[in-house]
């Protein structure tokens, strides 16, 4: 073999040895995110369903409130649609709930 040969040899061993060590790396990077991704769906998951049991409260109290306000004053239009999507909140998370706790 003549030295350029060597060479073009020696070059695409590197390139082939650099492209290998490259994708090792890339593959145990995601090993190490798939592993972590259930949990941390799993994290974000819980936090979700407490956020909206936190604003299912909220808007109960403000739904209530509402109430006690709206038998002392006329309701107009646009609190009765407030009232009836708090509302369907609410059931929206009960059922939730009931379905979590079945699983």
């Amino acid at each position: 073999m003549s030295d350029s040969e060597i060479l073009l040899k020696a070059a695409i061993n590197r390139i082939a040895a650099r492209v290998t060590e490259k994708l090792i790396n890339s593959a145990q990077e995601f090993t190490e995110i798939a592993e972590e991704l259930p949990q941390k769906l799993q994290n974000e998951w819980s936090n979700f369903k407490e956020e909206v049991i936190e604003e299912s409260e909220r808007l109960e109290k403000k739904t209530n409130a509402s109430k006690e306000k709206c038998s002392k004053e006329q309701l107009s239009k646009e609190d009765l649609i407030q009232i009836k999507i708090d509302n369907l909140r609410s059931k929206v998370i009960g059922i939730n709930k009931a379905i979590e706790g079945k699983n």
